[in-house]
């Protein structure tokens, strides 16, 4: 009998197993973060492809608004968690978090909504009008270069979430910022990799069943990956401010 648990123990601890174990939690995350993000969408495009309903449309964009960006940040914090070897329980961390973090995640849902807008609108208004003039260049490029700054920012949100309990929104975007740039190459790369990423899987049909699997949590796991030791530097340290303040908490009282 020890043998045999000797040899589970063996292969519960190879790398092998932990490969293995590693991707069926990530597809499982995808599939938490896609199926109710995208539910709507995917029945109004199957059963109601040949009506262009405004209200349809609609519809499908609310559990996308509501869902999506929560659900990515809690699916960051379980591979954060599971990286530290910290869980086992993917389902209840990942609910866990999503619940504790919703309200915060969701306004910051908004800002990056109209962040987007906004960024959309100057780079095609100075694209339109380039012809009328050498201000609308340099409209162009400066719209341009702050879309890819706020883009960059936008990366490290979900990890600071993760990473920096108890901050508000304002100190959320203020850590994401110096993060971005204090490791300037992580953070390009993960840019880079989500950007072709996400061009891959809108351009070719075929690849739909990579959006299904890992079309999310890969581009997910890189990023908690590549910022792993940066960001476990601002955990430890949020830890110790934490035990820092229950104990003068404690002491005062």
């Amino acid at each position: 009998m020890k043998g045999i648990e000797g040899m589970k123990n063996n292969w519960n601890n190879s790398l092998v197993f932990r490969f293995f174990d590693y991707v069926f939690r990530l597809v499982l995350i995808n599939l938490i973060i896609i199926i109710p993000s995208f539910l709507f969408f995917i029945v109004i495009s199957l059963f109601f492809k040949e009506q262009n309903n405004l209200l349809l449309n609609i519809l499908a964009l609310i559990p996308i608004i509501l869902y999506l960006y929560p659900a990515i940040c809690a699916g960051v914090n379980v591979i954060r968690l599971y990286e530290l070897r910290e869980t086992n329980s993917l389902f209840k961390d990942f609910f866990k978090s999503f619940i504790k973090n919703y309200f915060k995640a969701l306004l910051e849902t908004i800002i990056i909504g109209i962040a987007i807008v906004l960024f959309f609108n100057s780079i095609r208004y100075f694209y339109l009008n380039l012809n009328q003039g050498i201000i609308n260049i340099f409209g162009l490029i400066a719209s341009i270069g702050f879309a890819l700054m706020f883009l960059i920012i936008f990366i490290h949100l979900p990890l600071i979430m993760a990473y920096g309990e108890g901050l508000n929104i304002i100190q959320d975007f203020k850590l994401a910022f110096l993060m971005a740039f204090k490791d300037l190459l992580s953070t390009i790369i993960v840019a880079v990799i989500t950007i072709v990423w996400a061009f891959i899987i809108i351009r070719f049909d075929t690849i739909f069943i990579i959006l299904i699997t890992v079309g999310m949590s890969l581009p997910m796991y890189l990023a908690v990956k590549l910022t792993f030791k940066k960001y476990y530097i601002v955990y430890l340290r949020t830890n110790q401010d934490e035990k820092e303040r229950i104990n003068n908490g404690g002491n005062n009282e």
